[in-house]
């Protein structure tokens, strides 16, 4: 082979080298990007040396690495996203506009001011206002837990568009790297693992790297989500649960999905529905006792009390539904006996109700609903409204915040694994820029051997004229 072509084969090679770096430098600032590197090797014929070629284009990735990102992501998304509601919750909680202890400290204190003069209907009418203050401050409070249901819910059906979308882009790239060369499609191994990134952060997922070049993504449970260039759909069912379909099959999943999705599912039906149950059982406690405590006295006009709040059926939608059915001062039954409009024992019985625990009937109850919100019962039976409700903010304070250490703790690793990763496969601008310098300096050495080259050959040419 000739001095000429032997140059000209550094030429290619060296410009394959700053293609290569260009593209790297291009990407400094591409999620999930992998750089690269060219391998060269010495070319050879029949006579010897002929030169160097481009033997491959590297892809510097590491799958082990990618799989700890993964799982990191996981965690990170479910505890992540639990608490950006349980801090919303615990701020609701304690906030003093919707606060049921700040509603109950001032009720009692209104039927407190009037055991001064129960027949006073300026206090009678206190009690009344305070009283619509303790409803509004129980449907206040479970329409803010509903409309959060509605968020979660609405969340759910984005993230779940979203997880679908990636699986689907996943399988279509599997197609398309099948038995394909990696020095051919090292961009679009990098999209599949930035999406198998992104869909890690959503659900706890495993994956495998098969021999044809695809890989097989599945749920931490087994459950396939990706194989080849096949893509399982996950859908919301009307009971909001979770199920994949995959062709025309369907298998129910639990809530042990990890990431965004399962954390939303966590906090849905764990936290928040069990807090609309202790504020149903609170509402229906609250509104029951005082009315069987006031059905004992008499009013101004001499008739028995009758029921102040309503709404308590039973104890399911008892926030939502707690209403205020007096609206006559006079119709409030202070008085242990008719005639006696001065009498204060009755009034005494209902201020005295502020320490008297929870106490639930369950026999008044369907074995459904006893069934139901047994948790509740017991969590806050014999305890008063005003002591469970504390325990209740103090509780939820106290979860939120070691969620907000579990969501610092997830965020560090998934910053250390990315690390880790940005080691082997970030771009760095430093030996990029040093790699430019080789690769001149290789184009101008090969440019002179093609010049001194071509000065060999007119030099003999010239001996023959």
């Amino acid at each position: 082979m000739s001095i000429i072509n032997i140059g000209l084969s550094g030429l290619n090679s060296s410009n394959a080298g700053l293609s290569v770096t260009a593209h790297n430098i291009a990407n400094v600032n591409t999620a999930g990007y992998s750089r690269q590197r060219v391998g060269f090797g010495a070319e050879v014929n029949s006579h010897g040396g002929a030169g160097v070629g481009v033997s491959s284009v590297e892809r510097m990735a590491d799958n082990y690495l990618n799989q700890q990102i993964y799982k990191q992501k996981g965690s990170w998304g479910y505890n992540s996203v639990r608490h950006q509601y349980m801090s919303k919750t615990e701020i609701l909680l304690n906030n003093e506009s919707s606060s049921i202890n700040k509603g109950l400290d001032r009720f009692n204190a209104a039927l407190s001011e009037a055991s001064t003069a129960p027949q006073d209907v300026a206090h009678r009418q206190t009690i009344l206002s305070q009283s619509q203050s303790m409803v509004q401050r129980f449907n206040n409070m479970n329409s803010q837990l509903d409309n959060q249901t509605k968020q979660v819910n609405g969340q759910l059906d984005a993230a779940l568009s979203k997880a679908n979308s990636l699986t689907a882009s996943i399988a279509r790239m599997n197609d398309s790297l099948r038995n394909s060369a990696d020095n051919e499609m090292t961009d679009l191994l990098d999209s599949r693992d930035e999406a198998i990134r992104q869909l890690s952060s959503m659900m706890d997922v495993n994956t495998n790297y098969n021999d044809d070049g695809t890989i097989t993504v599945t749920l931490d449970q087994g459950q396939p989500l990706v194989n080849g260039s096949q893509a399982s759909k996950l859908n919301q069912t009307p009971d909001g649960s979770l199920e994949l379909q995959r062709g025309n099959g369907r298998l129910a999943l639990d809530n042990k999905m990890g990431g965004t999705l399962g954390g939303l599912i966590q906090y849905r039906d764990g936290e928040l529905k069990e807090l609309q149950q202790e504020l149903d059982v609170m509402a229906y406690s609250f509104a029951t006792q005082f009315n069987e405590t006031h059905a004992k006295g008499f009013d101004l006009n001499d008739n028995p009390g009758q029921a102040v709040f309503g709404g308590v059926d039973q104890i399911e939608g008892a926030a939502k539904n707690l209403t205020l059915l007096v609206d006559d001062p006079k119709q409030l039954a202070f008085a242990s006996k008719a005639g006696e409009p001065g009498n204060s024992e009755t009034l005494q019985q209902l201020i005295d109700l502020k320490n008297a625990p929870v106490s639930i009937d369950t026999t008044k109850l369907t074995p459904a609903e006893a069934d139901k919100f047994k948790t509740a019962i017991a969590k806050l039976d014999s305890k008063p409204i005003h002591s469970s409700y504390t325990g209740m903010m103090g509780d939820w304070a106290i979860e939120t915040a070691q969620i907000e250490s579990d969501t610092e703790a997830a965020k560090s690793l998934v910053k250390q694994a990315e690390g880790d990763r940005a080691t082997i496969s970030g771009v760095n601008l430093d030996e990029e820029a040093a790699s430019i310098m080789t690769y001149t300096q290789m184009y101008q050495a090969n440019a002179q051997v093609i010049s001194t080259a071509q000065q060999l050959f007119d030099v003999t040419l010239s001996m023959f004229r």
